[in-house]
């Protein structure tokens, strides 16, 4: 089976060429994320990532036109990771439409509860965006259940119970909880937050239908060249395929 690679970088100035790398190297969906003043989910190295580019200028508006320009030069699917105060304050018809028109595959809203985004579906069921749901490893028995029967595009498995990037071993369940969400969603459930090496990526794929990373890269990329960023992704696609 076929295992999803989806690389996170942070929308900045120069986001559209590195998603251009990453559509390049593999990747099979784009996390983008939007730059937000209080983003909660997020850890230091995509914090410092968002405030820079809120520092140049860049919002919602900017990615969504970078997007739209550059559709279909771009090989992947891809994805916004915002938080729901930018879809409220944009509108949330005028903003499923402008992301519909830009060609964004589904949105990420990691401050949405459960029920809070089956509200959102709900009122909005003529739309082609996936929601996708997230499951911490804290989630209830019941609420993995509820959150996996109406799940779309694929479920994002959260490996730690911290936030993005911060180091220290996946939760020693998280395997079995993967297997545990597999064998009742019918979309791909992937694993997230702390993957940074081809050994992570290895060990967690044998339970997982694919791996999110996201600090490692928005750290390659603000430190390194396009070159050597494409050679690390290549060792995480190469994992990821044997």
């Amino acid at each position: 089976m076929h295992k999803l690679f989806i690389p996170y970088i942070m929308g900045n100035k120069g986001f559209i060429e590195n998603v251009k790398t990453l559509s390049n190297s593999g990747a099979d969906i784009i996390e983008i994320g939007v730059p937000f003043s209080d983003p909660v989910a997020d850890g230091p190295v995509i914090m410092e990532a968002g405030s820079k580019a809120i520092a140049e200028g860049v919002n919602v508006q900017f990615i969504l036109d970078e997007l739209k320009a550059h559709k279909n030069q771009i090989k992947s699917d891809f994805v916004l990771m915002t938080y729901y105060n930018i879809i409220n304050f944009y509108g949330e018809d005028a903003f499923f439409a402008a992301c519909e028109d830009a060609g964004v595959y589904g949105l990420i809203i990691p401050d949405l509860p459960f029920e809070l985004l089956e509200q959102l579906k709900s009122r909005h069921p003529e739309r082609k965006l996936k929601i996708i749901s997230l499951i911490a490893m804290t989630t209830s028995e019941e609420r993995i259940q509820q959150i996996a029967q109406k799940a779309e595009g694929f479920i994002y498995t959260v490996t730690m119970n911290a936030t993005t990037g911060e180091n220290g071993k996946f939760h020693p369940e998280l395997k079995s909880r993967i297997k545990q969400i597999k064998s009742i969603a019918n979309v791909p459930v992937v694993a997230g937050f702390g993957i940074r090496t081809p050994n992570h990526v290895k060990d967690i794929i044998e339970a997982s239908d694919g791996v999110v990373i996201g600090s490692e890269i928005v750290r390659r990329f603000a430190e390194d060249n396009r070159t050597t960023t494409s050679s690390y992704l290549a060792t995480i696609r190469t994992a990821l395929d044997s």
